[in-house]
């Protein structure tokens, strides 16, 4: 192969001497060299995407230990708040039922007499024709409970109230005279006589406030007074 050093303009006719474009004489040219990559090599434009892809999983992959990471964190926080709210409510309503409530002041009066209960005043005769001085704490529990039994006690001056359970018809373990009170019978400051006939027991008893008592309201009860 020629090629005119003038135009550049290349010939394979080797006995060609002159070019045929503009008559400058040609000199001898060279085939254009082949190269072949190497084995083994990479093109760079092939490897980017490669390498960015590989990012991306990466990136992706930590984004998905984060998540489970976080949700981890917020259900071991949501598990420590509702044991923590649900021991609280526990003590709670403990130390409401052992020291506030009146029904467990009112079973704890049921099964201890009063350390102020004098034994000369309990009320432990059957003759109902007796009138039996009793304290303000005194309850129909320390009597004979035989329904239609009829009792006449003596409630003293000054008295301090107690805790009552129904309204009209009281529960067995109820003060005596504050019910008397709340029934309209006697007062805190004057005291007085009292009688009251047993009753059978009731599934339920009311609560009302009368006369400056406010009666509590209790379930079954197996015997119950009224006060006449």
């Amino acid at each position: 192969m020629k090629v005119c050093p003038k135009c550049g303009q290349a010939f394979n006719d080797d006995n060609l001497s002159y070019c045929l474009l503009d008559g400058e004489q040609l000199v001898g040219g060279s085939e254009p060299t082949l190269v072949i990559p190497a084995t083994g090599q990479v093109d760079t434009a092939d490897a980017a995407p490669k390498k960015k892809r590989k990012t991306f999983l990466w990136i992706a992959l930590a984004l998905v230990v984060l998540l489970i990471g976080g949700a981890m964190l917020v259900a071991v926080a949501y598990v420590s708040y509702r044991f923590g709210s649900e021991r609280a409510r526990s003590n709670k309503t403990a130390s409401v039922n052992t020291t506030s409530s009146p029904i467990a002041n009112k079973a704890s009066a049921t099964t201890t007499p009063s350390a102020t209960q004098s034994p000369s005043t309990s009320p432990n005769d059957e003759d109902t024709d007796e009138v039996i001085p009793i304290l303000w704490n005194t309850s129909a529990t320390q009597v004979k409970q035989d329904v239609g039994l009829v009792y006449r006690f003596e409630c003293p001056t000054s008295g301090t109230a107690a805790a009552v359970w129904g309204s009209d018809i009281y529960t067995a373990d109820s003060s005596i005279c504050t019910a008397a009170v709340h029934a309209g019978k006697i007062t805190l400051a004057d005291g007085g006589e009292v009688t009251i006939e047993m009753r059978p027991g009731r599934s339920i008893y009311g609560s009302t406030t009368r006369n400056g008592i406010t009666s509590s309201t209790y379930g079954q009860y197996p015997t119950s007074f009224v006060v006449h």
